[in-house]
């Protein structure tokens, strides 16, 4: 099996061949390297609340084994719809010209939260009447929030073998752990991978993680909101401080 990879030199005559060799290693490698995860965000795409509009980052998607580089920031407008709505990124391959073939991707709110084959969610939202959107949290918990608050939870990330939980949220954990008392070696293991990763992991460790904490884990593999309410149960069991994530019958005061 042969490999050509061109050499630019004085004197040498640029042939078609040789930018062909160029894009088919450059597309080809993308496409390998990302083979085996789920559709779903690979990086970035963070979302910001400016104003009336949700801002999508710069970052790398994966639908339908191609991959998606969003080179320019997105803005979606929103509204108050006293509804929970989802903001969503569709994927379409369009005909182009005879020259190549484009490959669009289209954002948008949508009050169906299930996703379609060529839909990936990014977020979620009930935004009351009155109410200001916010993406920022006061704790682990908050993140959580039903009304006026960005949700992370439900957002399509993509991973080996399964999709993945959204960096940010592991990372609170991780930050808030920090802070929390009584750390068993598996806390300090798991915070330090969290966090020298930014929250990069898939799921199968945060699943060691929670076995290890002696959680049957197996059984809401599938299922992230349970996931997520086990961290939350181990910050509570192992805080010694009073603003570690949800403790129970504690009234948090603004």
């Amino acid at each position: 099996m042969e490999n050509r990879y061109p050499l630019f030199a004085g004197g040498r005559i640029l042939k078609k061949e040789a930018l062909w060799d160029l894009r088919d290693y450059a597309y080809e490698s993308w496409q390998l390297y990302y083979a085996d995860y789920t559709d779903g965000v690979i990086r970035g795409c963070r979302i910001r609340v400016e104003g009336t509009n949700l801002v999508i980052g710069k970052g790398i998607i994966k639908c339908g084994n191609f991959i998606y580089l969003l080179k320019e920031e997105a803005e979606v407008p929103f509204t108050a719809e006293n509804k929970l709505v989802a903001l969503k990124a569709e994927f379409e391959e369009k005909a182009g010209s005879p020259d190549y073939l484009a490959y669009d991707v289209k954002f948008f709110l949508d009050d169906v939260v299930e996703r379609k084959k060529n839909q990936i969610e990014l977020c979620r939202f009930h935004l009351r009447t009155g109410s200001v959107l916010r993406d920022t949290y006061k704790n682990f918990y908050d993140m959580r929030t039903e009304y006026d608050t960005v949700n992370l939870l439900h957002a399509t990330v993509a991973g080996r073998g399964g999709e993945r939980i959204h960096p940010a949220v592991l990372l609170r954990f991780a930050e808030e752990m920090q802070i929390c008392g009584r750390k068993e070696e598996a806390d300090r293991a798991f915070c330090y991978e969290l966090l020298s990763s930014e929250g990069e992991v898939e799921t199968m460790l945060v699943m060691a993680y929670l076995e290890d904490k002696g959680v049957d884990a197996k059984s809401q593999y599938q299922n992230r909101e349970s996931i997520v309410r086990e961290l939350m149960d181990i910050l509570n069991s192992g805080s010694t401080k009073p603003y570690c994530g949800e403790k129970k019958k504690v009234i948090y005061v603004e």
